[in-house]
């Protein structure tokens, strides 16, 4: 693979993230949410004041992203200017313990509830549509669910330990993938891209191949995320976007 350097910023960054445009999401050690284009170019900043740490982003609907607050137990909807639109408070949904959170395909929201061990779907009333019921008997370590993806007909589940938990829209298990010692991956409708030992790795998680290539630079790296022929390095200080 052959990479070329596109852009590259100061950026004191906690979590990187991008869309399905190749715009990147970019929040600073002190919450601030900053939306760069897919060549680096400043597009929006966050304008809502909110105290708390933020902990995911879920950008899969560019119109509506969704910010996740662990510490204080609620998601923030924001529009693609990242003006804030809305939010639901997840104690309002009796969960208590929640670890991630994803869009739903229907716009609803994914929610892994350590609480009870279970995946739950809840709408923006506070309603639980679906359960995964308890995980406990398709894992071996205690859970540590740190990411959901939802591609519109299957949703990962990223649990660093056990590895990545497959279920249907409907919240019934289907099959774990052996992807182990990674909490963050870039999922798209086919791949999984993850990094590790200072490779990208590429899983076809139907066809269960991976392929490691290398990366234009790992010094430092510690997270990276893929999309529209773009990949992003984020490092303690700055972000390099590189063409591939």
């Amino acid at each position: 693979m052959t990479y070329n350097l596109i852009a590259a910023f100061k950026a004191n960054a906690k979590l990187i993230h991008t869309d399905n445009l190749g715009n990147l999401y970019v929040v600073t050690q002190t919450n601030q949410l900053n939306k760069y284009g897919r060549n680096g170019a400043l597009l929006a900043t966050l304008n809502y004041n909110y105290t708390g740490s933020i902990t995911q982003i879920d950008a899969s609907n560019p119109m509506q992203i969704f910010l996740f607050y662990r510490e204080l137990n609620k998601v923030i909807f924001l529009d693609n200017n990242l003006a804030y639109r809305g939010e639901i408070d997840l104690a309002k949904a009796e969960i208590i313990q929640a670890s991630a959170i994803a869009r739903a395909y229907d716009n609803n929201l994914w929610v892994f509830d350590l609480g009870d061990l279970q995946l739950k779907k809840i709408n923006q009333k506070n309603s639980v549509e679906q359960t995964s019921g308890n995980i406990r008997q398709y894992i071996v370590n205690n859970a540590a669910v740190s990411m959901i993806y939802d591609n519109d007909d299957r949703v990962f589940v990223v649990d660093s330990l056990n590895g990545v938990m497959v279920f249907d829209v409907f919240a019934s298990y289907i099959k774990t993938i052996p992807i182990k010692g990674v909490s963050d991956m870039k999922i798209s409708n086919k791949s999984i891209y993850y990094y590790q030992d200072g490779m990208l790795n590429k899983y076809n998680w139907q066809a269960s191949l991976n392929t490691a290539y290398a990366m234009p630079d790992t010094f430092n790296v510690t997270k990276i995320t893929i999309e529209k022929e773009r990949i992003y390095l984020q490092k303690p200080d700055s972000i390099y976007i590189y063409s591939y």
